[in-house]
């Protein structure tokens, strides 16, 4: 069987940020994804680089262009060659392992390579990773102790006595930083930035107050932007950094809805309704319902009928799938089918594979990320939420997984809870900003980092730095 061109949806999102956009590319389009697929970027490079000289429409030098991005930004993910991760390896792990293991973690894919021209080049996280790939040396990965977050999941539960209530307020203030490195584009030249801005959603997450940016002049999304900006302009000086800042203060809480009552409550799906109609449809470029995953969706939810119940089986299979750092996702056509192929994968990875795998079985289900905010532990997070005929929208967390709890309520809590630490950015992915970026995306799925471009370009990861800071009230 021919494998699909998944470039086809991808480019265009990469390049407009929405699905509108989606349609099949012209052949040159199609012939260079291809190539690029299979690693012969020179090939790829070569056709572009005529498709670019031949003066065509924006449309299609944009095209062009983003399909070249994508192959710089393969070249970054993979920077080493065999050489370089086996001495990575020894520094790591030490001599004693050998070429055989080391064959044998890249054969099975627990050590990240692929070929580009031929050549072996591998992930640039693909050490640290063999941690969490290989069980003979996750023993020698240093062991953080108890998980601060199961005294306040108990404490959730043992207090939620309302179904589905929100509980345990946190207050957060958030200073976010975005830095443009020096002479990272030349004087003079408007740098554009979007930064992460938070969500309103009662009663999860509300009360949320703009206290200051840098510059002051900026643009706020609406309410309800499916991922919520704040929008910066400056204008670069020779030899200095340009820093963009936003300060905001939230009120967060958790939500926990018992899944025994769940099942309780839950009643047949209206198939008519436009909320049943849209999060059980595909999405390109990433809900997709490709043949093996239809199939492993549909073999784990069997013959029950109970969507709390079918949701729980194929979270539990899904937890299964060991975590490890990822790729970046603007050069992966189809995140659900590299987690099915490689057998690991991050936060929002598994979160859109859970997602595509409910609505490809009927049930509805939604993308919502942007960071947690436990003290000490902040950091990027995707998760999602599931929709139950009457009963609404319930919050989930595939990669966040069972708890190391012998209360089975604890143990499953987010599988239909959210707990206190969290800022939603994002009520979907890939979608616009306001106002609209004109380039190519850094990210072109999630947004939490933050997003800079001048009129000419993108600025991608590589030329800026971005910091949280956050207090507790």
């Amino acid at each position: 069987m021919n494998k699909p061109n998944l470039y086809r949806y991808f480019v265009p999102i990469l390049c407009c940020g929405i699905l509108a956009c989606a349609k099949p590319q012209n052949d040159w389009s199609e012939t260079a994804s291809i190539w690029i697929d299979e690693g012969a970027f020179q090939r790829a490079d070569s056709l572009l680089n005529t498709v670019v000289k031949e003066h065509t429409s924006n449309d299609e030098l944009r095209r062009a262009d983003s399909l070249q991005e994508i192959m710089r930004r393969w070249r970054i993910e993979f920077p080493y060659d065999s050489v370089q991760i086996t001495e990575q390896i020894h520094a790591r792990f030490g001599d004693t392992i050998t070429s055989g293991q080391i064959a044998r973690w890249e054969d099975s894919g627990q050590l990240e390579m692929r070929r580009i021209d031929g050549e072996k080049r591998y992930f640039r996280r693909a050490v640290g990773n063999l941690f969490h790939l290989v069980p003979e040396l996750s023993s020698r990965a240093v062991q953080s102790g108890d998980d601060p977050r199961i005294a306040h999941l108990h404490s959730i539960v043992d207090s939620t006595t309302r179904f589905g209530a929100a509980t345990h307020p946190v207050r957060t203030t958030v200073h976010y930083t975005l830095t443009v490195h020096p002479n990272a584009v030349p004087e003079g030249d408007t740098l554009r930035c979007w930064l992460p801005y938070p969500q309103e959603i009662a009663p999860r997450q509300t009360d949320i107050e703009l206290l200051g940016s840098f510059p002051a002049t900026h643009t706020l999304a609406p309410v309800g932007t499916p991922q919520r900006s704040i929008y910066l302009e400056q204008v670069a000086r020779k030899d200095s950094a340009t820093r963009f800042e936003v300060t905001f203060r939230i009120i967060n809480r958790a939500r926990y809805f018992s899944q025994d009552s769940l099942i309780k409550e839950v009643q047949p799906y209206d198939t008519t309704s436009e909320i049943y109609r849209t999060y059980t449809a595909e999405r390109p470029s990433q809900i997709l319902f490709s043949d093996r995953l239809t199939a492993k969706a549909r073999e784990l939810a069997g013959n029950e009928t109970n969507p709390v119940r079918i949701v729980s089986r194929i979270y539990d299979w899904i937890d299964e799938i060991p975590w490890a750092g990822s790729i970046e996702y603007s050069v992966l056509p189809h995140i659900p089918e590299y987690v099915l192929s490689s057998g690991h994968g991050d936060c929002g990875q598994v979160g859109l594979l859970l997602i595509t795998m409910l609505r490809s079985v009927g049930i509805p289900a939604r993308w919502e990320s942007g960071w947690t905010l436990f003290p000490l532990a902040s950091n990027l997070h995707d998760w999602g939420s599931v929709y139950y005929e009457g009963v609404g929208w319930v919050p989930i967390d595939v990669s966040a997984g069972r708890q190391a709890s012998d209360d089975p309520a604890v143990r499953n809590f987010y599988k239909s809870g959210l707990d206190s630490y969290r800022l939603v950015v994002n009520s979907d992915y890939s979608y616009p900003f306001v106002p609209r970026k004109i380039h190519m995306r850094s990210e072109p799925i999630d947004f939490q980092r933050g997003e800079v471009e001048t009129s000419e370009r993108n600025l991608y990861f590589d030329e800026w730095d971005y910091f949280m800071e956050i207090s507790y009230e």
